[in-house]
């Protein structure tokens, strides 16, 4: 008997644990002291599905090109003129900081939506996650400009380390966003932070790692991993808690 979702309606096969339109629990799930919680339950979803760490590669990729390609530039400006070289070297780490956080919320957008794929037990396809990232992008239009502008500032500040932190906690709300697009629940920027607010009481440790997940997502290598296990902690906790 086809299964109607109390949430949005949608009417879902009988063999259905979740609404396949919005990602509500369909079955009752009682919990049980042999149930994982989010932060096992993510794990293990991600070292089945180790294809999401495929957008964190291609964007560090990216990443190293883009920064190879100007620096040689820089380097060459050099030797015509210091001056011009400095002044290249400043612009091109203004543009650099900008493209680097359309990049990372791009990559953060595109892995989502294999986490999504993952979580429901389908092999994740990163092309078609990156098509459907693109499509809804828009969505998250709101704080990619805060990530843009945090990018600019980045160009031009020298504490670092204090921007860093701040870029990281922006990071936040940008996986809380994607993951409640993805579910088709669309978010605005209060929502995600008070959405947020909601989920430490609910689930205090696995938000906390989302934190960290957030800010060890800004640093090249380590984020291949932390990304797509961000991305799916986030999805399974914007999916249970309203």
């Amino acid at each position: 008997m086809p299964k109607i979702c109390p949430r949005c309606g949608y009417v879902n096969p009988d063999d259905a644990n979740y609404c396949v339109k919005c990602g509500y629990p369909l079955s009752p799930q009682p919990p049980s002291p042999l149930q994982p919680d989010r932060l096992t339950t993510a794990f293990n979803i991600f070292t089945k599905n180790l294809s999401l760490i495929l957008p964190p590669i291609i964007m560090l990729i990216i990443e190293l090109v883009l920064a190879g390609i100007l620096a040689a530039i820089t380097g060459g400006i050099f030797f015509i003129s210091p001056t011009a070289a400095l002044v290249t070297a400043l612009i091109f780490s203004v543009i650099l900081g900008i493209v680097y956080a359309l990049i990372f919320s791009i990559t953060v957008h595109t892995t989502t939506f294999m986490a999504q794929d993952s979580a429901r037990g389908i092999k994740p396809n990163t092309s078609s996650a990156f098509g459907n990232a693109m499509n809804t992008l828009s969505k998250l239009s709101s704080i990619i400009i805060v990530l843009v502008i945090l990018g600019l500032l980045l160009g031009f500040t020298r504490f670092l380390g204090v921007l860093w932190i701040v870029l990281g906690l922006a990071g936040i709300p940008l996986f809380i966003i994607s993951s409640a697009t993805v579910l088709n629940r669309p978010m605005s920027l209060t929502e995600a932070i008070n959405w947020y607010s909601r989920a430490f009481n609910v689930d205090g440790a696995a938000s906390a790692v989302i934190l960290v997940g957030s800010l060890l997502s800004l640093i090249p290598i380590v984020n291949i991993f932390t990304i797509p296990y961000t991305a799916i902690l986030t999805y399974i906790m914007v999916r249970d808690i309203s």
